[in-house]
Parts: structure tokens; C-alpha cells; sequence
């Protein structure tokens, strides 16, 4: 389905996952299952390592083979994969002189599949796969049969996370690789609840690369049915630290911070007296912002086209400040009272002739957008964040790396892209900078964000509301400037 499921886990990381679930000795009669497992990278070591250990533990070859044909399990879909990896197991199997193995390795969907045992290990590498990625018939069979993908944009991963839960003993350990987005995404939180009772630990790869050429940052979970703990073991490979983290303290996202830091006692969120709104949605910003361009004093002009300056505004996005560009966008409303307004078709195309000419070239384009019902072609896609922009307001990019930059805007500039923030109180917005400035907030930002590329980090608008903030102290030094 995507060339994600084609990604297999290296040798070093599987070895890391065995020894740390404790698939070492006693293996014989212990049922293992990975429920993706590709051309077998995992499943091979997990043989040589039965192998080997039944063979120190004294079992025959008759034994052993009847103890692989009875207790390894995999499915894969791929019927290439599936081939190459019944090819590799056989190669093992016959370094040590076992034979004619009849695998327990089906090429079917595991997700379709009801197993009549349960398993004493899970280990596995599922396939990250995220929702618009998904085709509508698979998407509507997991909706409909997996709890942690019923509601909202989940990754396909989850189905299969919460499979391998089901699928295990009532002592049983479970090991997945996992995209570490897991932990912090909105749709992520059904899932999150279903494994935190019996979560153990988590090692957490962070911006490290598992897999050359794929950005997707990974974790490791260790899940062990029948030992409830109240802490979770967290280990951040990169900053080589561990803690443990109480779990009633993890919140909807789990947030790992280093030395186990208490968060600030305030009942005071940034969203109590600013707003961070996602900036406008055109759904076609090729149509409406225009980056080359002449003032020739009534019109705008860029290219062999003229629109008007009455429906020209300046467009902003973080990128266009940090280099200092200027851009314009066609801005197909308009204010009065501090009240948006909308033209009727007929008024625009009266009022802007040159700006409806301009617009007609994308026009096919503009008629295929997902647009909110009731609009224009010639308007926005969505109209969610335009009441709140024509006033001041301040900009900051979704993705946070070793600095927030935050740029002021004036109430005529429109960003196009990025988060912005408007005032709700008498708090002014210098205030608000200054937060988001601020190192708090940027350890705030590293420990809510998901992984991005490298060090950055993907904020939402959610998580810039939910900061807390130290309200009295901003008094307190003479900083609540109105």
C-alpha cells in the first residue's frame, strides 16, 4: 500500500528489542508473533536465537523443529515479502540441520486475522502509515474495528498496536517499534490509554535515524501484561539520560522531561488572555498569493495581469519574514466596524474586474477545493481565522528548532502560514512576546512538540494556549503593559 510498510528494521535494533523484552533462554513452548513481519528481519533472529538456546538447553533436532513449527508466528500481506521470508527462515533453520519446517507464517492481513491462542511475545515493526495515506476501504475497516482508530486521523500503526494488545497472554510482553509521534498526537490518545496500565518503558530515539532515508522518529515500547506499575522507565537515547515518570502524571500527551521536572503550579494559560489561531486557509495559495510583483500606482502588477489594490493586502508567512520578502495576497473580503464582510459574486466581479481576470486562470482549481459550504469560488477555502485578523497580531512558525522568532504584524498584513496571536484581555501583545520568547516556553515547546525533521519540533495552536504562565510574576515586575 505505501513504500512505508517496505521499511525493515535493522539487525542491531532487533537485537536491542530481544534482549530487552527478555527473549533469551526458556524458549521452548513460549508462542512469539510478529504480526508484520516483511522479509523476516526480525523473525530470523528471533529463530536463531530459539535455536540456539533449545540446542545449550539440551532439546533434539526432532524437538526443535517441532517446537518452531508450534511456536513462531507472522503474517505478512506482501506475498514478495512473504516469500523472501519463509526463503531466510529456511536458511537459518538449515545452518543448524533442521529441514522442511512447516512455518506458522501466513501470508494474509493481519488485521483480518482472529488467533485462537495467545501469545507469550509480540515484537514487531509495524507499518507507518499515516491517514491521507490510507485508501477509503482500509480506512473504513479500521475505523469500524479497532477502538484507538474510531475517531479522528489516526496512523495505521494504531490498528495494529492495539492487535498485538489484544493478542498477548495475561503474563505476556509485548515490544514495538513506533513512530514517537504516538505520544503526543491528538488522535493518539485513545491508544495511549489503552497502553499505559501495562507500559513499562519507553526508549525513545527521538531526531536519532533508524532507517536511512525516512525522517519518521522512532521509540521503543515495552508493554508487560499482569505487572502493573505506577512509573514508566523512560530512556532518551540521544541525551543518554533515564527517568522514571509517574504515570498519573502523563497527561493526554505524555510529555518526557529531563530529571523528572515539575511543571510550573499556575492556574493561568497563555490562551486565558491571548489567542494562537492557525493562520488563514486559502486551500489554493497559488491562486491568491502573489511573490513577484510591480506597484504601478492603481493596480498590482505581476505578470501580464493587473488586480486591483483595493482587494491587495500584504502576505506574511514566517518563511517571507525570516528572509525578509515581501509578498501580497488578493483578499476577497472586507471589514466594516471591525466586522467581516463578504462580497456577493455579482459585487465582485463589478468592483475587481482585473482581480476576477486573474483568478479565472486557477478557477478549476478553485472549484475543486474542499471548501466550507456556501463558498465562493473566488473566496477562501475557510473563513475560521478572519474575524480575528484585522487588528494587531504577532507570528511564529509551527516548527521550533533552537529559537522561537516571533514577528509583529499590523492589522492590514494576512499570514498565510504559521500560528498567529491576537490579544483576548488587556494583557498587551508585547507581553505575549515576551512569553513566547521566552526559555521557558521554548523547553515547553521541546518537550510538547512532535518530532519534526532533526531537532525541530511541530507545535500546535492547542499547545501554545495550554502554556502556563506565571501571571502574578509578570505583575509582580511590572510587566502587565496594556
Amino acid at each position: 500500500m505505501n513504500k512505508k510498510c517496505q521499511v525493515f528494521t535493522p539487525r542491531e535494533v532487533v537485537e536491542a528489542m530481544l534482549d530487552k523484552i527478555g527473549y533469551t533462554k526458556g524458549l521452548y513452548g513460549k508462542k512469539v508473533l510478529e504480526n508484520s513481519c516483511g522479509v523476516g528481519n526480525i523473525l530470523c533472529v528471533v529463530v536463531e536465537r530459539y535455536i540456539k538456546t533449545c540446542l545449550v538447553e539440551g532439546y533434539s533436532n526432532i524437538s526443535i523443529k517441532k517446537g518452531l513449527e508450534l511456536d513462531i508466528y507472522g503474517v505478512e500481506i506482501d506475498e514478495i515479502h512473504f516469500n523472501k521470508c519463509i526463503e531466510n527462515l529456511n536458511h537459518i533453520a538449515e545452518k543448524y540441520g533442521l529441514y522442511n519446517i512447516d512455518w506458522k507464517i501466513l501470508n494474509i492481513d493481519s488485521l483480518n486475522k482472529k488467533w485462537e491462542v495467545k501469545f507469550d511475545y509480540l515484537i514487531g515493526n509495524p507499518p507507518y502509515i499515516k491517514y491521507s495515506e490510507i485508501n477509503s476501504s482500509i480506512r473504513k475497516f479500521v475505523k469500524e474495528n479497532f477502538k484507538t482508530c474510531s475517531i479522528g486521523k489516526f496512523d495505521y500503526c494504531y490498528a495494529f498496536i492495539e492487535s498485538a494488545l489484544e493478542n498477548l497472554n495475561d503474563t505476556g510482553k509485548m515490544i514495538y517499534l513506533i513512530p514517537n509521534s504516538i505520544f503526543k498526537n491528538v488522535f493518539g490518545k485513545n491508544l495511549r490509554a489503552m497502553m499505559l496500565d501495562d507500559l513499562t518503558e519507553i526508549i525513545d530515539y527521538k531526531n536519532l535515524k533508524l532507517f536511512p532515508g525516512i525522517s519518521t522518529s522512532s521509540a521503543l515500547i515495552l508493554i508487560e501484561k499482569g505487572r502493573k506499575t505506577e512509573k514508566i522507565i523512560y530512556q532518551d537515547v540521544k541525551r543518554n539520560f533515564t527517568s522514571e515518570l509517574p504515570k498519573e502524571k502523563l497527561g493526554e500527551k505524555w510529555i518526557f522531561r529531563d530529571g523528572n521536572r515539575e511543571e510550573k503550579a499556575s492556574t493561568n494559560k497563555f490562551g486565558d488572555f491571548f489567542n494562537a489561531s492557525i493562520s488563514i486557509a486559502t486551500l489554493l495559495n497559488e491562486a491568491y498569493v502573489v511573490k513577484e510583483f510591480e506597484d504601478n500606482g492603481e493596480y498590482i502588477a505581476t505578470k501580464s495581469y493587473n488586480i486591483e489594490k483595493e482587494v491587495i493586502k500584504r502576505a506574511v508567512s514566517p518563511k517571507s519574514m525570516s528572509y525578509g520578502k515581501t509578498e501580497m495576497i488578493i483578499f476577497p473580503y472586507y471589514y466594516r466596524l471591525g466586522e467581516l464582510k463578504r462580497y456577493t459574486l455579482g459585487e465582485f466581479e463589478e468592483k475587481f474586474p482585473q482581480a476576477v481576470k486573474y483568478l479565472k486562470q486557477f478557477e478549476n482549481k478553485l472549484q475543486k477545493r474542499k471548501s466550507s459550504e456556501n463558498t465562493e469560488w473566488f473566496e477562501y477555502g475557510r473563513t475560521q481565522a478572519l474575524k480575528n485578523l484585522n487588528q494587531s497580531k504577532l507570528l511564529l512558525s509551527t516548527v521550533v528548532t533552537s529559537k522561537i522568532k516571533v514577528y509583529e504584524l499590523n492589522e492590514e498584513s494576512i499570514p498565510y502560514s504559521g500560528i498567529f496571536v491576537t490579544p483576548k484581555s488587556s494583557l498587551s501583545l508585547n507581553i505575549a512576546k515576551r512569553i513566547l520568547t521566552s526559555e521557558d516556553f521554548l523547553n515547553y515547546a521541546k518537550g510538547i512538540g512532535i518530532q519534526a525533521n532533526g531537532e525541530s519540533v511541530r507545535i500546535t495552536v492547542n499547545d501554545i494556549n495550554n502554556f502556563h504562565i506565571d501571571l502574578e510574576g509578570l505583575i509582580r515586575n511590572g510587566e502587565n503593559e496594556i
